[in-house]
């Protein structure tokens, strides 16, 4: 059986939320692959609203594991993002209150569009700048997500893309 962790053909985006499921994930992609492919890209995004802790360990694990993880936060102007680092990331809500200032009016249960323009797009803004054009999202669940990853299943049977599962 092939490990879960060896990484497909092509451009890949590992999405790295900064909890430890996360951690554990790209620890074992590093070791099945025998380090990070050029092709990789670790991609961390910042909503301003992460504990600190949460910061703090994203830039263990870069430290640690020897790989360059891509802070990235949401901007209002373009190109809709900006790359960051431990020290200068937000961490007042800014990149949350730059996306309720533009669209004008809070998330809600009908429009629940954070997880969409703070991580989902700004990642793939991100990685479109660097002239991506189609790669492989690695995402990691946890145990106790099961509901979520049948949901994620049913939606790519559907014809959808991994950037229509947030």
């Amino acid at each position: 059986m092939t490990s879960p962790y060896i990484l497909p053909d092509g451009n890949v985006q590992i999405a790295f939320s900064g909890g430890r499921t996360s951690g554990y994930m790209l620890h074992h992609i590093l070791e099945a692959n025998g380090g990070l492919p050029e092709r990789c890209v670790v991609a961390f995004q910042n909503t301003g609203r992460e504990m600190p802790e949460t910061l703090d360990f994203v830039q263990q694990c870069a430290e640690q594991f020897g790989v360059r993880i891509a802070w990235l936060e949401y901007r209002s102007g373009e190109p809709f993002f900006e790359v960051v680092n431990h020290n200068s990331a937000s961490r007042d809500g800014e990149p949350f209150e730059a996306l309720i200032s533009k669209r004008k009016y809070l998330p809600n249960q009908q429009t629940r569009f954070c997880t969409t323009e703070l991580k989902v797009r700004t990642a793939k803004r991100y990685l479109m700048s660097l002239g991506w054009r189609h790669w492989t999202n690695a995402v990691g669940f946890r145990a106790d997500e099961a509901a979520r990853v049948a949901r994620a299943k049913h939606r790519c049977g559907q014809g959808k893309d991994a950037w229509d599962l947030a």
